[in-house]
């Protein structure tokens, strides 16, 4: 799809943004005219970027403060202002049970899926309001609106629904919109970005659901891309504290 240039002159950080939805958010946002600052802690799938109009490929690790307060002062001082931010990182739970639910493994998921959202978004929106606008767009998961994942992953994407729902409200009044898109399963390498393999018990309750639910299980990233490119558009300047399900009709299983 050709652009029309509906994110013309905007300015737009996108975290997770060398593979799967950060990745395909990251070239549909170019293409509709946005300078995107595409951040990822991969320096070597990063360089795919290199050299694609309107693209600034940017190597931070998003769990560290001072790495969050350089991206965005990056936007602010090199292009003058930040008008979206993607949270778009994040990592699975492999589907762990709760009584094989490390302190490791929830705190690994919290600080990249919850965390790092609430400490961007706590940095980015100072600039926001002093300008009076700016998009917010968290991606969480089917697994926040459903209990059938691992505790970590589930109460992490139930979390960004909430802090969605608290930024919206909060911000509002100073021209401010923060919606969130909850993915069903999507052709992503989630899993290998996640550290492992899912767990065989949690695995195995939740593809007993998957299969028997009819509906097309699979989405494309570029699915959930074009629904931000919307939400991030001035055609959702309507759209705030929005909680929309990208799956497929998954959710209604």
């Amino acid at each position: 799809m050709s652009g029309l240039g509906r994110l013309k002159d905007k300015v737009a950080l996108i975290t997770g943004a060398a593979n799967g939805i950060g990745y395909a958010m990251t070239k549909v946002f170019a293409q509709e005219g946005a300078i995107v600052l595409a951040v990822d802690i991969n320096k070597t799938d990063l360089e795919k970027l290199n050299g694609v109009e309107n693209v600034v490929p940017v190597h931070a690790d998003i769990t560290k403060l001072e790495d969050i307060d350089r991206i965005v002062s990056m936007a602010e001082n090199q292009y003058g202002k930040l008008d979206i931010l993607c949270n778009v990182a994040g990592i699975n739970d492999l589907l762990y049970p709760m009584e094989d639910t490390t302190d490791e493994i929830w705190d690994n998921v919290m600080n990249l899926d919850l965390k790092a959202p609430f400490r961007l978004t706590r940095r980015a929106v100072k600039g926001m309001v002093e300008r009076g606008s700016g998009v917010i767009l968290n991606i969480g998961s089917y697994a926040g609106l459903r209990g059938n994942h691992g505790p970590a992953y589930t109460a992490a994407k139930h979390g960004l629904i909430g802090l969605t729902q608290s930024v919206a409200f909060g911000f509002a009044n100073k021209g401010i919109r923060c919606n969130i898109i909850n993915p069903g399963a999507i052709t992503t390498d989630i899993e290998m970005h996640s550290g492992g393999k899912y767990h065989p018990v949690g695995g195995e309750m939740l593809f007993k659901i998957f299969k028997a639910c009819p509906t097309k299980l699979y989405g494309d990233p570029e699915d959930i891309a074009y629904t931000a490119l919307f939400l991030c558009s001035d055609e959702a300047k309507h759209v705030n504290g929005a909680s929309v399900s990208v799956d497929g009709g998954l959710s209604t299983c």
